[in-house]
């Protein structure tokens, strides 16, 4: 494996996972309903190298972290399983034990001197301007590790950190000549833009009814829910300037205007406080059989007129039988029972035939369109000769191809210049753009290049995957936990 590394290490490059201090000081996010035991017990074992599960718990955080800063704060648990964030931390942890093991091969280390000048130096730990160890403790308990285990994961990085530094490479003029080249490449493209209106379909009552038994379960009656509720109407009274003006200054903060422009709303909700007594003390009685006033009773889906959708949520959580607290909506507090539920059931054909015609033809219509696109013989537009990095637009903002929007015209110039047919087509939505490239030549006049940044990105990926597939098949690698 040495031998291996040594005689191809000016091919490779290793890309750094930060796993344990990338968010350090961001605070600890963890993952809800994954339970595996004690965090320092080993969830794996690659080669030699255990990891842990405090590891896999912190590069889980650190990616949530990540994410959440990504998306402005709105990402959460569901998204957080949609982007397999716990697949990518052992992931990262994995790629990171593979690395340790050839440096421990190579009998690299972190010298103690080098852990204490990156802590020394992480910002994270400064206080006024300089590094402060009760600061330096209060991040990491923030983070939930402790020091041991931070600076166990930061001599980790630091020895890949070293890895890297031995397996650099640099992007050398031929290869920056052989990617600019491609660059310079320019193909002059033939196009015609098919439509639905290029194709003529139809639907017999026979095949719609076919359509609509072959998917019924997807046009079900929603969930629906027989109540009984009783209403509490605000209390009519007139309230004083000065009460208005008190409730007002103890609760500012809930108001986005003036006093004085916000007068309607303070007086509602000092109503709204003085009637949720009498709300509560009907709940009470309706609860227990014993309200003698009005009571109606309805069934009600998720929109309705009577509540809130806040309220339906609660609703859907009672058993037959329970009674919701008093909730305020449309000017009085209501209070429900909730009797029965009512499951979804299939929709009767009549209800919904015109819906399943309707797909039925568009199916249809896309069917016909991509049979007619497969074999079309066409003279259509015919572009400028298109480099890889055009846009879809020119400088002054005409569309390319016409008929398409700048997000599609994106789409076909990216499947043009991906694929290695000189034609073919490409579905976009209701329409698909059928090409063929009728001339393909190297302008040498072009001063368009890649940024050596990028060239140097796309051979590190390279060689960095390469190497990860080859230490993979070196080292073994268990685990003892599901993912």
């Amino acid at each position: 494996m040495i031998s291996w590394m040594q005689h191809n290490k000016k091919y490779l490059i290793v890309t750094l996972w930060i796993s344990a201090i990338a968010f350090i000081g961001a605070g600890f996010v963890g993952w809800g309903s994954y339970q595996y035991g004690s965090k320092n017990r080993a969830i794996a074992k690659v080669g030699d190298v255990e990891i842990k599960m405090s590891e896999l718990q912190i590069t889980y955080s650190n990616l949530y972290s990540y994410y959440s800063q990504m998306f402005n704060g709105n990402f959460d648990e569901a998204m957080a399983k949609q982007f397999k964030l716990e697949e990518n931390a052992f992931s990262i942890l994995k790629r990171e034990a593979l690395l340790i093991n050839v440096a421990n091969e190579f009998g690299l280390k972190a010298l103690d001197e080098e852990i204490a000048e990156n802590i020394f130096k992480n910002e994270n730990f400064f206080k006024d301007g300089n590094f402060s160890k009760s600061q330096y403790l209060s991040v990491l308990k923030n983070s939930r590790l402790s020091p041991k285990e931070y600076e166990e994961r930061l001599a980790k990085v630091i020895v890949i950190a070293k890895i890297q530094e031995l397996l650099k490479v640099d992007v050398t003029p031929f290869e920056k000549e052989v990617i600019n080249s491609i660059n310079k490449l320019e193909d002059v493209i033939e196009y015609v833009i098919l439509t639905e209106n290029d194709v003529n379909v139809s639907a017999t009552s026979d095949e719609v009814k076919t359509s609509w038994e072959m998917t019924k379960n997807n046009f079900m009656t929603e969930e629906r829910y027989k109540i009984t509720y009783i209403e509490t109407p605000l209390v009519e009274k007139d309230i004083a300037e000065n009460e208005l003006q008190d409730f007002y200054n103890l609760n500012g903060l809930d108001y986005s205007d003036s006093f004085e422009n916000s007068k309607i709303e303070v007086k509602e909700d000092l109503l709204k406080k003085a009637t949720k007594k009498s709300a509560m003390k009907e709940y009470i009685a309706f609860k227990k059989g014993q309200f003698n006033g009005e009571s109606f009773n309805d069934t009600i889906g998720q929109v309705n007129f009577l509540t809130s959708s806040e309220t339906m949520e609660e609703l859907k959580t009672l058993n037959s039988g329970e009674v919701l607290k008093p909730r305020f909506h449309n000017g009085r507090f209501v209070t429900i029972r909730l009797d029965s539920v009512i499951s979804p059931e299939v929709e009767p054909f009549e209800n919904v035939e015109y819906i399943v015609k309707s797909q039925l033809l568009n199916e249809k219509r896309g069917e016909a369109l991509v049979t007619l696109a497969r074999d079309l013989e066409f003279k259509g537009k015919v572009t400028k000769p298109l480099g890889i990095m055009d846009g879809a637009t020119t400088e002054i903002g005409v569309e390319k191809f016409e008929g398409l929007s700048s997000q599609e015209a994106e789409q076909l110039l990216s499947t043009i210049f991906t694929q290695s047919t000189d034609k073919g087509f490409l579905k976009l939505g209701s329409k698909i753009a059928v090409y063929k490239i009728i001339g393909q030549k190297i302008n040498e006049n072009s001063n368009k290049s890649f940024d050596e940044n990028l060239i140097g990105n796309l051979k590190e990926k390279i060689l960095d995957n390469n190497l990860i597939k080859k230490l993979e098949y070196y080292y073994s690698v268990e685990t003892y936990f599901k993912g």
